[in-house]
């Protein structure tokens, strides 16, 4: 069985992940970047959400100072 450690690695792993796909996405402007630029948002946001209530602090998941929705308005997400 893993263990809590494994499921945080494989949290960070998976934020990384949409992170930066969601920064390449969102300096394109072709519909299928868009399109993945959205569906990473929605993850990410999710993420702070459910992180949000089990009171899990953003920093320890990299997320503090990161705002996945500037990326679609054409700013860069810290």
């Amino acid at each position: 069985m893993a263990s809590q450690i494994d499921y945080q690695v494989l949290l960070e792993t998976i934020i990384m992940t949409a992170k930066n796909a969601a920064t390449t996405a969102s300096g394109k402007a072709d519909p299928e970047s868009r399109a993945l630029l959205f569906a990473y948002c929605d993850v990410l946001d999710a993420v702070k959400t459910q992180a949000t209530i089990l009171e899990v602090p953003l920093s320890e998941i990299g997320l503090d100072s990161f705002d996945p929705y500037q990326l679609m308005i054409g700013k860069k997400a810290a």
